[in-house]
C-alpha cells in the first residue's frame, strides 16, 4: 500500500505485505497465481516451437499500462521507514516471461502438475516479483497461462486488475506503439529518513489533536482483539491441520455463474455462501473417508474479504481482512446446508468488523512471531481452512489475440492448513480451485467428488425454486 502520508511520492510495504515475506518459507511460497487457458494461438511458430522473442516484444509494449510489474523490492536503511517498491534500473522481460512444454497427453492433469512443479519456486527477490509462463503441448493446439505474482506485492483482487492490464479486450487489439522505459529514480536515503520522520509525526501529531476521533478509530480493533482471544483455540481437532510441506495437489470444479446465482438467490443467501456449502459438502466426505466423526461438528473457515475501495484496484500492496465463521460439515442435506452457512456468514457479518487496523494488526503480529523463530501459524488453532471468492472479468480477454477460456485460481497454503480453495468467476463461469499439501492430502479427489456430488443435489433447484434477494449483491 502507499505510504499513508498524503501526497507520497512512492509505495511502502505495509505490515501485510511484510507478513507475507517473513512467513515464506522453502515449501511454503507465497504466491498468488492464476492458471489460464488459451485457446490455439494465431502466433507464429518454428518447428513447434514458439517464438519467445517476438512475444516477449509485444507483452513488453503492454507493460506501459502495468508500470507496477517494473518494481523491484528495496530495503531501507536504517530508521528511514519500511521496504518500498521502485523502479527496476535492471529490468529486462526475457528475466520474467519463459516457455514450458507440458508432458503427454497434454490434458488438463497434465496442466495442472506442470503449473504445481513451477509454483513450487520461489522468487529471485532482486527482481520484480511475478513471471508468466507459456505451457505448450496441450490437447487441440491450446496454450496454458501460468501468471505468479508473489502476494508482498498485491492480493488476489489486485493481482486480477494487474494481469488484465496485460491482456486485450478484443481479438484484433493492435499492440501499443514502442516506447523507450526509463526508470524513475529511486529515492534517496536522506528522502527516506525524512519521509519517515514526516510519517511518525504526522501520526503522532494526528493522535495529541484528535486524541477523541483517535480513541473511536482504536475501539473496533480492541473490541476484535476483546472477542478474539477466546477463539484462539476454538478449532475442533481435526486432519485438516498439520504441518504442511513441500509439493501440492490442485483439482478444479466447474460451475455455471447463472445457474449457481439462481440457486444461491432461492435460498434468500449469496453466491459465496454457495460456495462455502459445497466446499463443507466436500469436506465432509473427505472426513468420513479418513475415519473421522462429522456428527455436529462445525468447522471453522476463515473467508478473505476485500477492503479496497474501486479506486485501489491496482494499488501495490494487501487490502484484505478476513471474516471467521463457523460452518456446519456435519450436515449431510446440501440444501439444509446452504441454510445453515448462509445463516452463519450473515451472522460473521453483522458481529464482525473489518478494518485496515485489524488486519495490520493481526498479520503484523504472524510475520514477528514468524521472526523471532515462533512460527505461530504451524501450530495455530483458530482455523480449520480457508476459503476465498474473487470476482473476475465478465467479459472474455486475449492473450495477444488468442481468447482466453478459462481461469483456475491458484492460492498459497500456509502454516498448518493443509487445504484451501479459491473461487473465481469469468465470463459467466465459476470455477473452484482446490490446493492441497501433497503428502497430507493424498485423497483429495475424495474431496472433489464430494463437492461435484454436493452441487449436483442443488443445481436442480435453479429450475424451479422461488428466489429471495438475499442482503448482498452477489
Amino acid at each position: 500500500m502507499n505510504s499513508p502520508v498524503t501526497g507520497a511520492r512512492y509505495s511502502r510495504l505495509s505490515a501485510i505485505d511484510r507478513m507475507m515475506l517473513r512467513v515464506e518459507r522453502p515449501a511454503v511460497p507465497q504466491h498468488v497465481a492464476g492458471l489460464c487457458l488459451v485457446e490455439a494461438p494465431p502466433w507464429p511458430a518454428a518447428a513447434g516451437e514458439l517464438d519467445m522473442d517476438a512475444i516477449r516484444d509485444r507483452l513488453e509494449r503492454r507493460l506501459v499500462r502495468v508500470p507496477e510489474l517494473r518494481r523491484v523490492l528495496r530495503r531501507a536503511p536504517l530508521l528511514c521507514g519500511p521496504p518500498l517498491w521502485v523502479d527496476d534500473p535492471g529490468f529486462s522481460i526475457e528475466h520474467h516471461v519463459h516457455a514450458m512444454p507440458v508432458p503427454a497427453p497434454g490434458d488438463e492433469t497434465a496442466l495442472l502438475e506442470t503449473a504445481e512443479r513451477l509454483l513450487r519456486d520461489r522468487f529471485d527477490r532482486s527482481r520484480p516479483l511475478w513471471d508468466l509462463w507459456l505451457l505448450t503441448g496441450l490437447e487441440n493446439g491450446r496454450v496454458g497461462l501460468l501468471f505468479r505474482v508473489h502476494h508482498a506485492l498485491t492480493d488476489g483482487l489486485a493481482a486480477i486488475a494487474l494481469v488484465s492490464a496485460l491482456l486485450d479486450l478484443e481479438a484484433g487489439a493492435a499492440d501499443p506503439p514502442p516506447t523507450v522505459w526509463r526508470p524513475a529514480p529511486a529515492p534517496s536515503g536522506w528522502a527516506l529518513l525524512c519521509g519517515n520522520a514526516r510519517d511518525r509525526l504526522s501520526a503522532l501529531g494526528s493522535v495529541l489533536v484528535h486524541p477523541m476521533r483517535t480513541a473511536r478509530s482504536l475501539a473496533p480493533t480492541v473490541g476484535f482483539v476483546t472477542r478474539l482471544l477466546p477463539d484462539l483455540n476454538a478449532a475442533p481437532r481435526t486432519s485438516l491441520n498439520a504441518p504442511i510441506g513441500t509439493g501440492r495437489r490442485l483439482g478444479v470444479l466447474r460451475l455455471d455463474l447463472k445457474t449457481a446465482r439462481e440457486v444461491a438467490h432461492a435460498h434468500g443467501a449469496t453466491v459465496n455462501d454457495l460456495i462455502l456449502t459445497i466446499v463443507m459438502g466436500g469436506v465432509r466426505e473427505l472426513m468420513l473417508g479418513r475415519g473421522e466423526s462429522v456428527t455436529g461438528l462445525e468447522l471453522v473457515v476463515v473467508v478473505p474479504a476485500t477492503i479496497r475501495n474501486p479506486a485501489e484496484a491496482r494499488e501495490l500492496g494487501n487490502a484484505v481482512g478476513a471474516l471467521s465463521c463457523r460452518l456446519p460439515a456435519g450436515e449431510p442435506d446440501s440444501a439444509r446446508r446452504l441454510d445453515l452457512v448462509a445463516a452463519a456468514t450473515r451472522d460473521a457479518k453483522a458481529t464482525q468488523h473489518l478494518s485496515r487496523q485489524i488486519s495490520t494488526l493481526m498479520y503484523g503480529l504472524l510475520g514477528w512471531l514468524s521472526v523471532l523463530g515462533l512460527p505461530m501459524e504451524n501450530h495455530q488453532r483458530s482455523i480449520n481452512l480457508q476459503v476465498s471468492n474473487l470476482p473476475g472479468p465478465e467479459v472474455p480477454l486475449y492473450l495477444l489475440g488468442a481468447r482466453i477460456e478459462d481461469v483456475m485460481p491458484i492460492t498459497a497454503l500456509t502454516g498448518n492448513l493443509t487445504l484451501t480453495v479459491a473461487a473465481l468467476s469469468y465470463h459467466g463461469r465459476l470455477n473452484l480451485t482446490v490446493i492441497a499439501d501433497r503428502r497430507r492430502c493424498p485423497d483429495v479427489d475424495v474431496l472433489i467428488a464430494g463437492m461435484r456430488r454436493s452441487w449436483a443435489e442443488m443445481e436442480p433447484e435453479a429450475h424451479h425454486a422461488p428466489t429471495r434477494v438475499p442482503d448482498d449483491s452477489s
